[in-house]
């Protein structure tokens, strides 16, 4: 009787623990997503507020600093758009982030400009578009539906803006921010929007920083059998910050939910009972949104190095996992891979163990461009899809198979 009850002690404290971990994750992920955060970007000094929290819970975890501050500071240009007044359509006043979003490359703009079609009937049409370009647009809003989005890619249009309906949600984006242009882009939500509209008032303030300061946020466990030998956990933590002062991105799956398991995974590590084999480095990434620049910088830049990495894994957007995981680089380092997918099929941790060749698309890529053996690592299922917008909240992760994926980590970091 003695030994059941000694044996569902243990049982009791392993499902506690379990759920330490995922109320952990949790307070993180809320924390890292609130509104006090702002997103974790560019505006209102969100990511240094993020950084901070991130040293924080490496200090409380006892983890040892690459640097003297846990920063590896870095800096570059972005735009930001730092204060929205008014954005009507002929006098209809438009919802800020829900209705519309503002390009964050734009410039500053106050004033009634007339609207002029552009159909998607011109689409391959040389010259057809030739005439319409040539018109004088200078002092004018473009309107198209969707088959000229390359124009998005472009910072030169002889036209005041251009208006981008979208049938979809709309999703911001920064990758185009370290420059501006000399045009706005706005994405309007199509059923907000009639097709027989004649002026855009919009007034807006935006602010270019040629080197805005921030930081990556970097610790490590000492390994007790190969000390000078790193495995590396990375995820980025920044993500879009706020358009204006009263919009913000939360970011709760992307990727507060990657930056809230590799701080969990810190603190299992920080125990001395878990302390591993190989050291272990913790790498949180800033500039990921606006082009891999912290994961860039990392790389180029390295606080140990590189040839030192046994492996590294990149967490991002890890807060669903119905269908399972998907693995990119798995079918570059097939027996990593093996070893990910044996230890799943035994355990029945998770659906499935998919895999996927290299893609550039995330903060493994600058390392593994320089040699580094690396997976990236995504959950994927249909219970959540919210993505660069303003829903990507904490209140609605579900964080399927957390707990799972958590243990096929622990279970994976120990084989390899």
């Amino acid at each position: 009787m003695i030994k059941i009850v000694g044996f569902l002690s243990i049982l009791f404290s392993l499902n506690v623990l379990n759920a330490q971990d995922l109320a952990y994750a949790k307070m993180l992920d809320s924390t890292l997503s609130s509104p006090e955060f702002g997103g974790r970007g560019y505006v209102d000094k969100g990511v240094q507020i993020a950084a901070k929290f991130i040293r924080t819970q490496y200090k409380n975890a006892g983890l040892q600093s690459f640097t003297k501050n846990y920063f590896q500071d870095f800096s570059f240009s972005i735009n930001t758009i730092q204060k929205i007044n008014d954005l009507s359509i002929d006098g209809n006043v438009l919802k800020a982030g829900s209705d519309y979003l503002i390009s964050a490359a734009s410039k500053s703009i106050s004033g009634t400009y007339n609207l002029v079609y552009l159909p998607d009937s011109l689409y391959g049409n040389s010259e057809a578009l030739g005439n319409f370009f040539h018109e004088n647009l200078t002092d004018k809003f473009i309107v198209t539906e969707g088959r000229f989005r390359e124009l998005k890619s472009m910072y030169d249009l002889p036209a005041k803006g251009i208006i981008f309906l979208s049938k979809t949600k709309l999703m911001w984006e920064l990758s185009h921010a370290q420059k501006t242009r000399n045009f706005v882009v706005i994405d309007i939500l199509d059923s907000k929007f009639l097709r027989d509209s004649k002026t855009i008032t919009v007034n807006f303030k935006s602010k270019y920083y040629s080197k805005y300061k921030t930081q990556n946020v970097a610790a490590y466990i000492t390994g007790k059998k190969y000390p000078d030998s790193f495995i590396v956990i990375t995820a980025h933590y920044d993500h879009l910050g706020k358009m204006g002062k009263d919009i913000y991105f939360p970011g709760a799956n992307d990727n507060a939910s990657g930056t809230s398991m590799l701080l969990d995974l810190a603190k299992y590590y920080s125990n001395p009972n878990n302390q591993p084999d190989y050291s272990i480095a913790f790498i949180a990434f800033s500039g990921e949104e606006v082009g891999l620049l912290g994961s860039t910088f990392s790389a180029k830049n390295p606080l140990f190095p590189l040839s030192k990495i046994r492996f590294l894994v990149n967490l991002d957007m890890v807060g669903t996992g119905s269908k399972g995981i998907t693995v990119v680089n798995a079918t570059v380092f097939p027996q990593e891979f093996k070893i990910l997918s044996d230890i799943n099929l035994k355990n029945n941790f998770l659906a499935d163990v998919k895999q996927r060749g290299e893609s550039c698309n995330s903060d493994h890529c600058p390392f593994y461009s320089k040699g580094v053996p690396s997976f990236f690592i995504y959950t994927f299922g249909d219970e959540y899809s919210e993505y660069h917008n303003v829903m990507d909240k904490y209140k609605d992760l579900p964080f399927t198979e957390y707990n799972n994926f958590f243990k096929l980590m622990l279970e994976f970091l120990k084989s390899i």
